[in-house]
């Protein structure tokens, strides 16, 4: 019994660097998918604010983001955007990124980078890979997530959004987040 213990507590000690590699190239592509979505999206946003204004930006918001998302989810890789103050419903967090978003909420922002975390698990109906980074609330953010919305941008909303509860948000505030996960495929 002894021997088989020692040998499950070597074979764990060497297998600790490869799980770490493993871990660091998957937050490395979960940070280029959060890059490339996160800059997209943004992209979108502001021509759609060029070309009709802040009501245009919150109805190309609302088709585009999912749009851009799902072209960014590859693979076995899914991105997506989560708040403890919803606007869609749908991106309700999980227990863990509910936890996680608290945390965060507290300093989205730590030496001029926005606060990220991930977890590896191995538990059942889990991602294999999660990871989130912090959303701070910029100043383009405020037209629609703001304290001050105007009466066209907040009857936008409504229409879109009618159980919304995403705005009252100030410059630096914590947004939400970015969650990437990964899930090998299922045999």
């Amino acid at each position: 019994m002894r021997k088989a213990l020692t040998a499950i507590l070597m074979a764990s000690a060497f297998a600790a660097p490869a799980l770490s590699q493993a871990a660091d190239q998957r937050v490395e592509e979960a940070r280029a998918l959060v890059k490339s979505f996160g800059g997209s999206l943004k992209q979108a946003l502001k021509q759609a604010i060029e070309n009709g204004g802040v009501v245009n930006g919150i109805a190309a918001c609302n088709t585009l983001a999912p749009e851009i998302a799902a072209q960014n989810s590859k693979g076995n890789w899914h991105i997506g955007r989560t708040s403890l103050k919803l606007r869609n419903p749908d991106n309700a967090p999980s227990d863990w990124q509910e936890m996680q978003l608290q945390a965060m909420d507290k300093q989205p922002v730590v030496n001029g980078k926005p606060v990220e975390v991930w977890q590896v698990s191995d538990a059942v109906g889990q991602p294999e890979f999660q990871y989130m980074s912090a959303i701070p609330t910029q100043k383009l953010c405020l037209n629609c997530h703001g304290s001050d919305i105007k009466p066209d941008v907040q009857a936008k909303i409504n229409e879109l959004y009618p159980q919304d509860q995403a705005t009252g948000f100030s410059e630096g505030d914590l947004r939400g987040a970015f969650v990437v996960t990964y899930r090998p495929a299922e045999d």
